[in-house]
């Protein structure tokens, strides 16, 4: 799995910055660019992964990567199922082994900054910040609207689309096979 960090948040977790300037092959299992992200609260911060390419979004409290790296498959897959995607979630290859680099795709990170506004805003708007709050932010960020390069041509993306695209493809490879 193929983690892409802002430096603020290697920093934080203290890990050395590694560049990678390798583009993804295909869709899936992709690579997850992650920031933190303040909810508003004294000491309180949470991390928040977007999948490239479905920028798939999942937020986890904390503040260190290390720790929300042991959380994040788990919310992730449990996002896919609350979804219907139950088929994809072996191919995000969650259980694979972590390799952390520095982020090369500003067009992720200007969307990522984007998405940060909204969570923020979230956040300040609820009362109480448990898994109830972080389900609610990722379950309306996989229906937003993501325009820009990052939707490869068309005037506008949503994750939800790019996930139900993945699935019916791997659907029809399988009647196929």
């Amino acid at each position: 799995m193929i983690i892409r960090a802002t430096s603020k948040t290697l920093n934080i977790a203290r890990i050395a910055p590694v560049k990678n300037l390798a583009e993804i092959e295909g869709p899936l299992p992709g690579e997850w660019y992650v920031s933190l992200v303040p909810t508003g609260r004294k000491g309180v911060s949470a991390i928040h992964f977007v999948h490239n390419p479905t920028m798939l979004s999942v937020v986890v409290m904390g503040r260190s990567l290390n720790k929300a790296l042991e959380e994040f498959p788990l919310r992730a897959a449990a996002l896919l199922r609350r979804f219907g995607f139950v088929e994809l979630v072996q191919r995000f290859e969650f259980d694979s082994a972590r390799e952390i680099y520095t982020t090369n795709n500003r067009g992720i990170l200007s969307n990522m900054n984007q998405m940060k506004y909204y969570i923020e805003w979230e956040f300040a708007m609820a009362e109480e910040l448990g898994p109830a709050a972080l389900s609610l932010i990722e379950n309306r960020l996989i229906k937003d609207i993501i325009s820009g390069k990052i939707a490869q041509g068309q005037d506008y993306m949503k994750p939800i689309d790019v996930l139900t695209r993945l699935r019916d493809a791997q659907e029809q490879d399988a009647s196929l096979g």
